[in-house]
């Protein structure tokens, strides 16, 4: 039983785990603005070392993204990373608590409005990076139809507590803005065809396999392999719904830049043709905001690999 018990703390304590999240929040109540540099800085390097799985994760992302990286500048890399994620979680907690405000800028206004008006349903591509539940229920507003964001449940039971509790609070006072879990079940994928064709909004993010979710192995650069979820061009195929990339930049402290793109040209795929070539525009679209901001992309598991032929 003591052995449970430790278990249960241990893992209530780890990168997943609840209890950092409910420290963080009582702190930034008290806590001054001005000392956030100061405090993220170290316990950033707490959580980094923690965090072997997730680090190594990283690292191997970058260095196979980077060939000609060394080791330590990928480890230093792989910091920023974690540190980068720190500054954008401690913004949206901030935002959370009612202690402090997040600025937005929208670089793409004209595909933005053009998102916005068009009649049909919409599949938002977007990727890891700023922060996904700050900015959908802010800009569901502006759409004037239903935005479903698809996310995945959180690894810890009492973590998914908080989450939920949260989401729930933004649906309230954002009534155009809804939340779907992916948890690997095939129903999902039906629940989200219709809603497109009712002509909703549904937001994925496009560069993340965890849990039962199908992958796909796609070539995004000579020799460099990227694993991605198949169930998003999946379902932009089956529905014909328009595809805006639309991405989070974090510019500074608490201020964010929204990326959107035009509409993806899927090219027409033909039957019995092997590989989607969708697949290459797909992969285009979240690597041209992935590579260039590598040190704000939030992915901590293995998605890249080099292959024969590729730099070394």
């Amino acid at each position: 039983m003591e052995e449970e018990e430790t278990t249960s703390w241990t893992r209530r304590f780890s990168a997943f785990g609840d209890l950092p999240t409910r420290l963080l929040m009582r702190a930034l109540r008290v806590v001054p603005w001005f000392l956030e540099p100061v405090l993220i800085a170290p316990w950033t390097l707490v959580f980094f070392l923690a965090a072997g799985e997730q680090r190594r994760a990283v690292v191997s992302n970058l260095r196979a993204m980077f060939p000609e990286w060394t080791g330590l500048r990928a480890i230093c890399g792989a910091y920023r990373v974690f540190w980068n994620f720190a500054g954008t979680y401690v913004d949206a907690m901030r935002s959370e608590t009612g202690t402090g405000e997040v600025d937005w800028v929208i670089d793409g206004v004209e595909y933005f409005e053009q998102l916005a008006a068009h009649d049909g349903g919409c599949l938002i591509l977007t990727a890891h990076m700023g922060n996904y539940d700050m900015a959908a229920p802010l800009f569901s507003s502006k759409f004037g139809k239903t935005v479903y964001a698809v996310r995945a449940p959180e690894r810890e039971a009492e973590m998914q507590k908080i989450k939920e509790a949260e989401l729930r609070e933004k649906e309230r006072l954002n009534p155009q803005f809804k939340t779907l879990y992916n948890d690997g079940g095939e129903m999902l994928g039906v629940e989200l065809a219709r809603l497109l064709n009712e002509g909703n909004v549904v937001a994925v993010q496009g560069d993340r396999v965890v849990f039962e979710v199908s992958p796909m192995d796609v070539e995004a650069e000579p020799g460099l392999m990227m694993s991605l979820p198949k169930g998003p061009l999946f379902l932009a195929r089956i529905t014909k719904a328009k595809v805006f990339p639309l991405f989070i930049i974090r510019d500074g402290w608490r201020r964010y830049r929204v990326k959107v793109f035009p509409a993806l040209e899927l090219p027409p795929r033909k039957r019995g043709a092997g590989d989607d070539p969708g697949l290459k525009v797909w992969t285009e679209a979240v690597m041209q905001v992935v590579r260039p901001h590598w040190d704000q992309w939030f992915v901590f598991e293995p998605v890249f690999r080099r292959v024969k032929g590729g730099e070394e």
